[in-house]
């Protein structure tokens, strides 16, 4: 009897031990760019945007309906990572991404 009690305890032990593993990959991390208003007003210039960690500091006013900080997974994490994550992204998509965008018109 007291093997049948190990051997329930053993398997509650490794049932919690795969779930707690199995959660902690499945935790997504993001972080935020900024995004620089300019001339152009190109989306897609990688090179507009500053990597921030408090984005509600770095919002702008402007009247074109602009993104304010973009929130991306945390493996994007240099300029360079922000122009491959724009690759395959519309300027929709690229809004869509924004929590907090500037005003329309």
């Amino acid at each position: 009897m007291l093997k049948k009690i190990n051997l329930g305890l053993v398997a509650l032990v490794l049932g919690f031990g795969l779930i707690a593993t199995q959660s902690a990959f499945t935790t997504k991390s993001t972080t935020f760019w900024a995004y620089q208003p300019n001339a152009n007003n190109n989306l897609r210039d990688y090179t507009k945007y500053i990597h921030t960690s408090t984005p509600s500091e770095k919002c702008t006013e402007d009247n074109e309906p602009l993104p304010c900080v973009i929130q991306v997974p945390e493996s994007v994490a240099t300029q360079s990572d922000l122009q491959d994550f724009f690759a395959d992204k519309t300027n929709s998509e690229i809004l869509a991404l924004s929590a907090q965008r500037t005003p329309e018109q």
